[in-house]
């Protein structure tokens, strides 16, 4: 298989690549930039594209010049950014949407894989979220990941293009970035794990659904690979636990006796977190192609320790 990859230089775009590598399909990169400490172990294993997906003109070059089976679909301008620069986001989050999705139908891509979000629900919704529950987002960022599902369902009902898509928890992992809301939630043990104190900007209370990374690219490939035909619908929730922010907290201080945390809340950013779920009812990825996630709490922040270990001399 080849599979390219939009947002390929961001956390998660990185490690489906270094995965699909590890399968031994060829892969390509797309972002708008790239880290400049390059893309780790990736080394010359994949090749990398400049472009940006609110342009037209660099989506469809890359798709007509690199002819991949697979696109998986992960760029876009994340929660908190996106608030603050809503046109850009528009333009990167919903344009860039229609632009993949039509470039791979004029050329014959297979399959596009999407990352949708817990932020494309609303507030007042049930706990455990079911998967066909309505949508309706506060932020930008869940309007675009709404409107990409539905886009992506008409790509596939009326144009044919298997199009299928996870809404994932907030991501954690070392090495994730700012610029999501949610970003709380790895900078409670990111912080402390490497010696530093952390404020964080939610309540104590705060609790959303969280997945470890490894999960995340798992679920990825694994709905990838699952056959169409135990497929029912194109969009599935998935979840991996749901942890209260002081429940991070006192994970990351069982491991890190030292760690300094405090919680000083922001207004916006909290009203952002309290739209959003607290648990996702994955019953039907479960079913439908064995979705099961592996990494607890306390799995994820022995993961950071590890992750920390070989830099350390630990």
């Amino acid at each position: 298989m080849k599979a390219l990859i939009t947002g390929g230089g961001g956390f998660i775009g990185r490690r489906v690549a270094e995965e699909l590598v590890r399968r031994g399909d060829r892969v390509v990169l797309m972002d708008i930039a790239f880290p400049p400490g390059g893309l780790g172990g990736l080394g010359t294993a994949a090749t990398t594209v400049s472009g940006n997906l609110a342009v037209f003109t660099d989506v469809l070059e890359a798709v007509r010049e690199h002819r991949p089976d697979t696109v998986f679909h992960l760029g876009a301008l994340l929660s908190a950014s996106a608030e603050v620069d809503p046109i850009s986001a528009y333009h990167v989050d919903v344009d860039g949407s229609f632009h993949v999705l039509e470039a791979s139908r004029l050329f014959g891509v297979r399959k596009v894989i999407y990352t949708s979000s817990i932020a494309s629900f609303g507030p007042g919704v049930p706990d455990p979220v079911p998967n066909e529950w309505d949508q309706k987002p506060t932020t930008l960022y869940g309007v675009s990941k709404v409107f990409t599902e539905r886009l992506g369902e008409y790509f596939h009902g009326k144009l044919g293009l298997d199009f299928r898509a996870v809404r994932l928890p907030s991501v954690l992992g070392a090495g994730r970035g700012a610029g999501g809301a949610s970003a709380y939630s790895t900078y409670l043990i990111d912080e402390p794990v490497h010696g530093h104190a952390y404020e964080a900007y939610c309540e104590e209370r705060t609790r959303i659904p969280l997945l470890y990374v490894d999960d995340a690219v798992r679920a990825l490939l694994q709905l990838h690979d699952a056959p169409q035909e135990r497929l029912t619908r194109c969009t599935y929730n998935i979840q991996g636990f749901s942890p209260t922010a002081a429940e991070i907290a006192a994970a990351v201080r069982a491991k890190v006796p030292s760690a300094r945390i405090t919680f000083r809340p922001d207004p916006k950013m909290q009203a952002i977190l309290n739209s959003w779920p607290r648990s996702l009812d994955d019953t039907e990825a479960r079913r439908e192609w064995g979705w099961k996630p592996s990494i607890d709490l306390a799995g994820t922040v022995d993961r950071y320790l590890a992750a920390l270990a070989p830099a350390s001399g630990r």
